[in-house]
This record gives C-alpha cells, sequence and structure tokens, in this order.
C-alpha cells in the first residue's frame, strides 16, 4: 500500500513538472512588454491586418483601368438544328418554308481584350481607396496609442500593488521586532498579556491582507499578459527591480506645457482623412453623369462540322476580327443619382459635426487630466511630509512605551498612522502617473512611447 502511495506520487510530480516545463516563462521589464505588445497585441495585429487588406483594395482597383484580356470556347452540339422560316416569296412564290440550317458540331475560340480609356468614375475610386488605406493607416497608430495607454495604466497599477505588499511586510517586520520586546516585558512581568495579544491581531490582520495583495498581483499580471498578446501556455513575470525607484519624490517635478496641437492627435488625423474621403465620395457620385469611354477588340476563331472532328488540322476554321471604340453616356437614371449625391454630402456633414465634437471632448480631457496631475503632484508632497511625520510620531511612541509612560495602543496607532500614510502616497502617485499617461495621450505623445524616452 505505501510503495502504491509512493509510486502516485511520484507520477503526479513527474505531470507536474512537465507541465511547469511545456509553459515558457518570460521575465520583462515595462520595456520590453511594450516591445512585446507591438508585435503580438491582438487588437494591434487586427488594425495591421486591415491595412494589409486596404492596400490589396488598392491594386484591386487599380486593375480595373489596366488592359483586360481574356479568352473563351464554346462547344455547342445542336440535338436538333435550329429552323428558319424562309418567305414563298423568295422561292418563286408559294408558302412560307421551315428550313433548318447548319451543322450539328459548333465550337468558337475566342480572345478578347479592353482598355478602359476615360472613367472619372475610376479615377475618384482609385483616390477613394487610396484615402481609405490612409484611414487603415491611422488607425492603426490610433490602436497603437490605446494598446501603450492601457499597458502603462495597468503597469503602474501593477506597481502600485507591488508597493502595497511591500508596505505590508514592513510593517509585519515591526510588529515582529515589537512584539519580541513586549514578550520580554512580559516574561519580566512590566507588561501585560493582553498587550502580545494585540499585537498579534494586528500582525493576523496584515497577513491576511498580504494574501490579498499577493492575489491581487497575480490577476493583474494576468491582466497585462492580455494586454501584450502573449499566449495563455505562457508565462509572464514581470521584472520588479528597483521598482522603489519609481516612488522616488523626485519624479513629482515634471511639468507639461499648456495647450494642445490637435493636427498632432490621431483622432483628428482620422476625421481629416474621413473628410478627405466624403469629398471624393461626393465627386464619384458626380462622375456618374460623365461618359466611360473604352477600347476594346475580339479575335474568334469559329468551326462548324457535322461531326466531332475539331482536331483534324485538314478542315477548315472560320475566323472573325473586331476592333471597336465604345462609349456609355448616362442619360436618366430616375434621379436615383442625384439622391446619391446629396446622401454623400450629408456624410460629410455629419463627418465636420464629429470632428468639432471630438475636439471639444479631446480639449476637456486634457484640461481635466492636467488638473489631476497637479493636484496629484501636490498629494503626493503632501503625503510625503505626513511619512516623514508619522514614522517621527512612531519612533517617539516606541521610546514612550520602552521607557512605560505610553500604552501600547498608542504605538499601534501611529504604526497604522504610518502605514495609512504611505499607502495614501501610494494612491496619490499612481493617480498622478496615469494622469501623466492621459495627458501624454491627448497631446499625441504616445505613439513612440519608450521608457529612455518618457
Amino acid at each position: 500500500m505505501l510503495l502504491k502511495r509512493i509510486i502516485l506520487i511520484n507520477l503526479l510530480s513527474f505531470i507536474f513538472s512537465v507541465g511547469l516545463m511545456a509553459q515558457e516563462t518570460h521575465k520583462m521589464n515595462l520595456q520590453q512588454m511594450l516591445d512585446f505588445a507591438r508585435q503580438n497585441n491582438y487588437q494591434l495585429k487586427e488594425a495591421n491586418l486591415n491595412k494589409l487588406k486596404g492596400e490589396q483594395k488598392i491594386k484591386e482597383v487599380r486593375g480595373n483601368g489596366l488592359p483586360q484580356i481574356k479568352s473563351e470556347i464554346d462547344y455547342k452540339n445542336y440535338l436538333k438544328l435550329p429552323t428558319t422560316i424562309v418567305p414563298g416569296s423568295l422561292m418563286g412564290g408559294g408558302e412560307d418554308m421551315a428550313l433548318s440550317f447548319g451543322l450539328k458540331h459548333n465550337m468558337d475560340a475566342s480572345i478578347q481584350l479592353s482598355q478602359l480609356l476615360f472613367s472619372l468614375k475610376y479615377i475618384n475610386a482609385l483616390k477613394t481607396v487610396k484615402r481609405a488605406s490612409e484611414i487603415r493607416g491611422l488607425e492603426v497608430e490610433k490602436a497603437q496609442v490605446e494598446m501603450v495607454h492601457l499597458l502603462l495604466k495597468e503597469y503602474y497599477n501593477l506597481m502600485a500593488i507591488y508597493k502595497n505588499l511591500e508596505i505590508i511586510e514592513s510593517n509585519m517586520q515591526s510588529l515582529s521586532q515589537m512584539k519580541k520586546k513586549v514578550n520580554a516585558l512580559v516574561k519580566g512581568g512590566l507588561a501585560l498579556k493582553t498587550d502580545a495579544d494585540k499585537i498579534t491581531i494586528n500582525y493576523t490582520n496584515l497577513q491576511a491582507n498580504k494574501e490579498q495583495v499577493t492575489a491581487a498581483i497575480n490577476v493583474q499580471t494576468n491582466n497585462l499578459k492580455y494586454i501584450i498578446g502573449m499566449e495563455a501556455d505562457e508565462q509572464l513575470v514581470v521584472d520588479t527591480t528597483n521598482f522603489q525607484l519609481l516612488f522616488d519624490g523626485s519624479l513629482l517635478t515634471q511639468s507639461f506645457a499648456e495647450g494642445l496641437d490637435f493636427q498632432n492627435l490621431t483622432e483628428i488625423k482620422l476625421l481629416d482623412k474621413s473628410l478627405e474621403l466624403n469629398k471624393l465620395q461626393i465627386k464619384t457620385e458626380q462622375a456618374e453623369k460623365y461618359p466611360n469611354i473604352a477600347l476594346y477588340g475580339s479575335y474568334m476563331f469559329q468551326g462548324i462540322r457535322d461531326k466531332f472532328n475539331f482536331f483534324d488540322g485538314s478542315k477548315d476554321w472560320y475566323n472573325i476580327k473586331v476592333i471597336g471604340v465604345k462609349a456609355t453616356i448616362p442619360i436618366f437614371t430616375g434621379f436615383s443619382n442625384n439622391a446619391k449625391i446629396r446622401s454623400a454630402k450629408y456624410d460629410m456633414e455629419v463627418t465636420q459635426n464629429k470632428k468639432l465634437s471630438v475636439m471639444t471632448g479631446l480639449q476637456l480631457q486634457y484640461s481635466n487630466a492636467l488638473m489631476q496631475y497637479n493636484s496629484n503632484v501636490k498629494n503626493c508632497q503632501i503625503q510625503l511630509d505626513n511619512i516623514e511625520l508619522a514614522k517621527e510620531v512612531r519612533h517617539q511612541e516606541d521610546v514612550k512605551y520602552n521607557e512605560g509612560i505610553s500604552t501600547l495602543t498608542d504605538f499601534l496607532i501611529s504604526e497604522q498612522d504610518l502605514r495609512n500614510a504611505e499607502i495614501n502616497y501610494v494612491q496619490n502617485f499612481i493617480s498622478m502617473k496615469q494622469a501623466e499617461i492621459d495627458l501624454l495621450k491627448s497631446k499625441g505623445l504616445l505613439i513612440n512611447y519608450s521608457i529612455s524616452g518618457n
């Protein structure tokens, strides 16, 4: 029985170790995650594929204006020959006669050439797909901005969680040291056992908080894994080397020049291209009133047999040669073209109205982000002062408790006050960094974002 258990345990251990080996681990810092996401983010990949699709659409439309060559083979087997009515007057009088003409087997082989010579509709259609392709390119840019914006925000959220974990562990270490002092005092009859119990309760609460924070780190890491486009069977480990430097108070000195350059924003570039597209759509519908002119030619061989012997070289083939120019001139379309032109003009007005709305919204987002940024910078500076003050209060309470002129409760309150001040600083700092990201986005500075360039 014992042997079976040992074998089962070894088997499970082997399976678990194989699973860990199969799961590839990637340790990345923020810059590496940005680089990885630019290649693998799902939304960015989709935008790039749409851009490639737009490039093929240009080739497709351009091909309509190039020479068109096609060949055709048509074989007919007349099970019953067609009947022709011959007027009796052609036969010297009398009744009309029904006669069957032709041979049973017929084959036509032809090659046809056509070349568009002039078409305003084609010219405008080609310009339209080029503009549409440019829009796809801007959508790639927009997808990249959105990806960087989301990744940075989630990354800073993760750093805040790590910082909170550090604060909790520091508090646990401080309580452990205090508990040793109190236990010594209890043994010497200089403190009550309830003092040690109070520390145990606080320590246990911190342990529970640590478990919650640890779980939050795993959830947040998985969020980052999805954003950068990492496969489910791969594991992401975020490099947190020296992450504490992120919360250095020296980072609170950055300032932003006020004002927006709307022409530098992807959202406005997209709408400007949409307006160009609207104008081309109007011209395309107006071009429906103009003629299309095309050159065409055809060369056809015709074989007529009473037997299926088309591969007999001694039999004759008859050929037909045609060349011509065709002009298609629209005269009346039931007013449908006028309706299409008006509809295209309305589309342009909708885009113009949308542009005004977006510009107002972008200005509002920028103003809010700037106000939020400046507010959190001030709050961070206040919290830094509070942390220094709370450290001094805790030190004094520690000294006073050791001298027997203060209670343990006062020390625990000072410990909690310090922890709250540190956590408040972290929250304000991360809010400041996220407002900074919003400012960079609103000013069009996220498209080529890198850590070295931040």
